[in-house]
């Protein structure tokens, strides 16, 4: 398990991470957009599957994030970007990415259940239902979010911590080694002690995600996934410091 120091960056430092991950996303935009069609494919083929598919994508999700995460080191390197890199959460770490997969699959089922039972919304089907607002008349669909909006706002604040928990301990797990409760604790702290660049980037970024949802064929979503998390490595890389080495001491 690799030593680690948390740094507390500026709040500036926020938006520092897009503009690196623009710039890496600049280098190789075919193969980043590339792989996210694949991420896409491969997400709608196993939602599909009948109870068990969502399960799946909610489980395997921290393999996806160590892809890009390990996508996103070898474009700082200067190495080529490939679809090999998908594979590196099979191939180091595994069993802490499936044990993370498997807190967050859990904690997501908990917050629905307490959304559902505090204000009786199933979150789930409002989420789907507001997918496509094409099918509601503006009546309908102001009714929707209307009466969602409590269950969309308790939801946010009880989810904060599992996102918070999971935002980088795949990385943890991926390049440090950490296990899955480690790299949980360390992801949670980091997020907590770093709240203002975080919260300036997550604003930022929300602008982006507007505007990507907003283009036609969801062009906008094979920029807008890779530069999430190409930004989250940045993030990563640096709040998460190696701890200096100490210089030997010289004998008498």
């Amino acid at each position: 398990m690799t030593p680690l120091t948390i740094s507390r960056p500026p709040a500036s430092a926020g938006l520092l991470w897009i503009k690196e991950a623009w710039r890496l996303f600049r280098l190789a935009p075919v193969p980043w957009m590339g792989m996210t069609a694949l991420a896409f494919m491969v997400i709608i083929g196993v939602n599909m599957i009948p109870w068990v598919g969502h399960v799946a994508i909610e489980l395997l999700s921290p393999f996806l994030v160590a892809g890009y995460f390990s996508a996103s080191r070898a474009a700082q390197s200067g190495e080529p970007v490939t679809f090999v890199h998908l594979g590196a959460g099979v191939r180091s770490g595994g069993d802490a990415l499936l044990r993370i997969g498997a807190v967050y699959l859990i904690g997501a089922l908990l917050v629905f259940a307490l959304v559902k039972g505090v204000t009786g919304s199933d979150l789930r089907e409002v989420l789907q239902q507001m997918q496509d607002p094409a099918g509601l008349s503006p009546a309908d669909f102001n009714s929707l979010v209307a009466g969602a909006m409590p269950a969309m706002l308790l939801a946010s604040l009880v989810f904060a911590p599992l996102l918070m928990a999971t935002w980088f301990s795949p990385g943890l797990a991926l390049f440090d080694g950490f296990p899955a409760g480690r790299a949980l604790w360390w992801s949670l702290w980091a997020c907590w002690v770093n709240w203002r660049p975080i919260l300036y980037y997550s604003l930022v970024l929300g602008v982006f995600g507007t505007l990507a949802l907003i283009m036609p064929f969801g062009l906008g979503m094979l920029v807008f996934l890779p530069l999430t998390l190409i930004s989250t490595y940045v993030g990563y890389r640096a709040i998460f410091t190696p701890d200096a080495v100490p210089e030997a001491t010289a004998a008498p």
